[in-house]
């Protein structure tokens, strides 16, 4: 990427951290910045079997596409990236059940949502994936997303068409239980309670 544009986006985050309630997990070194907020969508069943319904409390998901972006930088190769995404991503969902395990709504959130176009191979990562509407606000984010794609993928302006056929935006989703068993460390017994 460009050093110049990675400069002026990275003013621009700055000041779209600012004026948003995204709040971030581990600065600089989680891929997800996260908003706690009410649900407004069809319901979405969970790999687990559970609902998450219109007005549920849910953690809204974002991955954090400026920092991903310095971590690409220099980056050419396909492969590359997207192994770096899942790195990071593997790497970010430990902190994710711990943030959640503590927070002051973790009765009443029951999961996590977010919208994507890099939702190839999540499933095995325990997140569920379902399509979404595309109302004028959902149009919008999937140009901005394209955006992003341009500027993050080493061949990203001749990757669009390809990417649109392959990657439509989809919406990505797991419930509280499920990332809380597969990612919250588990505290080791003490030794009296083993058998």
């Amino acid at each position: 990427m460009n050093t110049g544009i990675l400069m002026l986006w990275g003013v621009w985050d700055t000041i779209y951290q600012r004026c948003t309630r995204l709040r971030y997990i581990d600065k600089g070194n989680n891929i997800f910045r996260i908003v706690l907020l009410r649900y407004r969508g069809e319901p979405l069943v969970t790999t687990d079997q559970r609902v998450i319904c219109h007005g549920d409390l849910i953690l809204k998901l974002h991955i954090h596409n400026y920092y991903f972006a310095t971590q690409c930088k220099g980056v050419k190769d396909d492969l590359r990236v997207a192994l770096l995404l899942r790195h990071h991503i593997m790497r970010s969902l430990p902190q994710l059940a711990a943030y959640l395990d503590g927070h002051e709504e973790r009765d009443r959130i029951k999961g996590v949502v977010g919208t994507t176009m890099l939702h190839k191979g999540v499933k095995p990562l325990g997140f569920s994936i379902s399509d979404v509407p595309m109302t004028w606000f959902f149009r919008y984010k999937r140009w901005y997303l394209r955006l992003m794609v341009r500027l993050i993928h080493p061949d990203g302006k001749r990757r669009i068409e390809r990417w649109d056929r392959e990657m439509p935006l989809k919406r990505v989703y797991m419930s509280k239980e499920e990332l809380l068993r597969r990612y919250l460390p588990r505290q080791p017994e003490p030794a009296g309670d083993r058998q």
